[in-house]
C-alpha cells in the first residue's frame, strides 16, 4: 500500500494555504465542489470543504474557517493525539491485587481487579482477546501467588479514572441508553454494553418480548413499557438507565411484522459486571470465593448490590495492597486501528481520558478538553476559533471544528513518529468497516486512494482523511476535511452528493 513518506512531508511548509485560502483556486475540482454545494440537497445545508495538495497547492475552498459539528471525525483528532502522546506500543495494564494474608493458598481477604482503563476487556472487537484468555491470564496470576481459595470477594475496582459518571455530559440524554453512549470506567467489560434481544408481541397494542441475552446480569430489573407498533411502522425503541440503581426500562414502539434483533444498550455497571464474571470462572476452574462478589466506587465504597444508600466498608487504597501482578492489552495501534474502522465510541472516549491522565489531570469532561487543547498546541496548531474538542468520540454537539483545522492536524500527523500506525488506521472504501459500502462502482484501484474518516449524527455528514495520488507522488497526495451539519435530506441523497464531492477533489491528483 502506498503511503505518504515522512521525510518528505517534514520538509513541506504545513502554513502554505494560509495566503491563498481565502482566495478559491482556479480548478476544476473547486467549480464542482461550489456547484454541488449551491444544489440540493447541501443548499440549504452548512458545508465547509477544504482540499491541499502535501506541496501546497489548494484543490479546493469553501468555509474553510467555519465551525462545524464534525461528529465522529472528531475520533481523527482523538486517536492521532492518543498515538502521539502514548505511543503506538502503549499498552492498558490491569493488575490483580489483595487485601489480608495468604495463607497455606487460602487469601483470607479480598481480590481485587485493579482496572487501567483497558477499553478491549470481554469486548469483541478485533483486536480484543478471548474474555477466556484474559481471565486465563489473571488466573495464572492467582495460581503463581499460590491462592487456590478466596474466603473474601472479589471485587472489580475502576478507581483508575476518577470521575463518577462514565457519559460525557455534552451528550443528549437519548444517547445515553445505547451502546454507543456507554462511557467507559477504570475497569470495564463488553464495552459496557448490555444486548437485550426483542420480538413483537401478538398484536398492535401489546408488549413486546424483551430477553436480555449478553452480559448476564441478575441484579438487574428491567420493565417493558414498550408497545407492538402497526406493520411497516419504525422501530422507535430506546433504553433508560440509571447509575443510582440497577433498573432499566425498554420503552418506544417495535412493529408487529419485524423479525426479532438484538437492542443494543448501555450497562453503567462494567466493573460490577466483570467482577461477576471472574468470579464465576474462577468458581469453574475449582477456585472458591467464599464472599461472592462486588465493585468499588470511585468514592472507594464496597458494594456487594446496588441499591442506591445505606452504609458500605471503604475500600483500602491501592498503595495499601499487595498486587499479586498484572496483565497487559494488546498494542495501542491495534485498538487505535479498530477506533477508526469501526468508529468506536467506547474506544475513542477511553483514548481522550488516557490522554488527561497521562498530561497529570484528572479524567472529567473539562481536563479531558484541556489536555487536547494542550496537545494541539504543543504540536504548533493554534485552536482559537478552530477547534473545540468537548469529547473523544464526536458524540456531543459541543465539538466544534473548522476544515482547515482538520486539514492543519492531518498534515502535522504526517510529520510524526507514529504516522505509519496512524494512516494504517484509516478506514478504505471496499473494506471491513465504516467505508465498506461507499464507492460501490468504483474500481479498486481507486478506492485504494481514499483513507479517511466518516462522521454522523443527525443533520451531520463529514468525511476527512488523504487521497493518494495516482502517480505514486507523495508531494501530491491531498489531505481534505469535508463538513456538512443541517443536512435533512435523505441518507442516501447525502451520501450521494457528498461522494460527488469526494470525487471531484480525487480527479486532481488521479492521472
Amino acid at each position: 500500500m502506498r503511503k505518504i513518506n515522512i521525510l518528505t512531508t517534514v520538509a513541506l511548509l504545513l502554513s502554505a494555504w494560509s495566503a491563498t485560502a481565502a482566495i478559491p483556486p482556479a480548478t476544476e475540482a473547486q467549480r464542482t465542489v461550489s456547484r454541488i454545494c449551491r444544489q440540493d440537497p447541501l443548499n440549504n445545508s452548512l458545508t465547509g470543504v477544504f482540499a491541499l495538495r502535501m506541496d501546497g497547492d489548494t484543490v479546493a475552498a469553501v468555509n474553510i474557517r467555519q465551525k462545524l459539528v464534525p461528529a465522529s471525525n472528531v475520533k481523527l483528532l482523538t486517536t492521532g493525539l492518543a498515538l502521539h502522546l502514548l505511543g503506538a506500543d502503549y499498552r492498558f495494564e490491569t493488575r490483580l491485587a489483595c487485601s489480608g494474608e495468604i495463607t497455606d493458598g487460602v487469601l483470607k481477604g479480598d481480590l481485587y481487579i485493579l482496572g487501567g482503563g483497558d477499553p478491549t476487556t470481554g469486548a469483541r472487537t478485533d483486536c480484543a482477546e478471548a474474555l477466556t484468555t484474559t481471565f486465563g491470564r489473571w488466573a495464572q496470576l492467582l495460581a503463581d501467588a499460590g491462592i487456590t481459595r478466596i474466603e473474601g470477594r472479589v471485587l472489580g475496582d475502576p478507581r483508575f479514572f476518577s470521575e463518577t459518571t462514565p457519559q460525557n455530559l455534552g451528550w443528549t440524554y437519548d444517547d445515553l441508553g445505547t451502546n454507543y453512549g456507554a462511557g467507559p470506567l477504570g475497569l470495564n467489560f463488553f464495552e459496557n454494553a448490555q444486548n437485550f434481544y426483542v420480538t413483537p408481541g401478538p398484536s398492535v397494542g401489546s408488549a413486546p418480548s424483551v430477553r436480555p441475552r449478553y452480559p448476564d446480569t441478575p441484579w438487574m430489573r428491567y420493565s417493558v413499557s414498550a408497545t407492538t407498533g402497526a406493520a411497516r411502522s419504525s422501530n422507535t425503541l430506546y433504553y433508560v438507565n440509571t447509575g443510582f440503581g440497577p433498573f432499566g426500562e425498554v420503552a418506544g414502539s417495535f412493529p408487529v411484522d419485524r423479525r426479532g434483533y438484538t437492542l443494543e444498550c448501555s450497562n453503567l455497571f462494567g466493573a460490577y459486571t466483570c467482577a461477576y464474571y471472574f468470579c464465576n470462572y474462577l468458581k469453574e476452574k475449582g477456585i472458591s470465593v467464599e464472599g461472592g462478589y462486588g465493585d468499588v466506587t470511585t468514592r472507594g465504597e464496597i458494594r456487594t448490590d446496588l441499591v442506591f444508600g445505606g452504609a458500605r466498608d471503604r475500600a483500602p487504597g491501592w498503595e495499601e495492597l499487595r498486587v499479586l501482578g498484572s496483565a497487559r492489552s494488546v498494542a495501542l495501534a491495534e485498538i487505535v486501528r479498530d477506533t477508526n474502522y469501526e468508529s468506536d465510541n467506547f474506544y475513542a472516549e477511553t483514548l481522550l481520558r488516557m490522554i488527561s491522565r497521562q498530561s497529570g489531570r484528572g479524567t472529567g469532561p473539562d481536563d479531558c478538553s484541556d489536555a487536547a487543547l494542550e496537545a494541539f498546541r504543543a504540536l504548533g496548531l493554534r485552536t482559537d476559533g478552530a477547534c473545540q474538542q468537548f469529547d473523544g468520540s464526536g458524540l456531543s454537539r459541543k465539538n466544534y471544528v473548522s476544515p482547515e483545522f482538520f486539514v492543519r492536524f492531518l498534515q502535522r500527523m504526517t510529520t510524526l513518529p507514529v504516522w505509519d500506525a496512524y494512516f494504517a488506521s484509516l478506514p478504505v472504501p471496499g473494506v471491513k468497516g465504516t467505508l465498506e459500502t461507499r464507492f460501490p462502482d468504483a474500481e479498486q484501484e481507486f478506492k485504494d486512494r481514499i483513507h479517511m474518516k466518516t462522521g454522523s449524527m443527525n443533520g451531520v455528514r463529514c468525511l476527512s482523511g488523504y487521497i493518494l495520488a495516482a502517480d505514486g507522488d507523495p508531494a501530491h497526495t491531498i489531505v481534505f476535511s469535508l463538513l456538512v451539519n443541517n443536512c435533512t435530506a435523505p441518507g442516501r441523497v447525502a451520501t450521494d452528493a457528498i461522494d460527488a464531492i469526494i470525487l471531484a477533489i480525487a480527479a486532481e491528483n488521479g492521472n
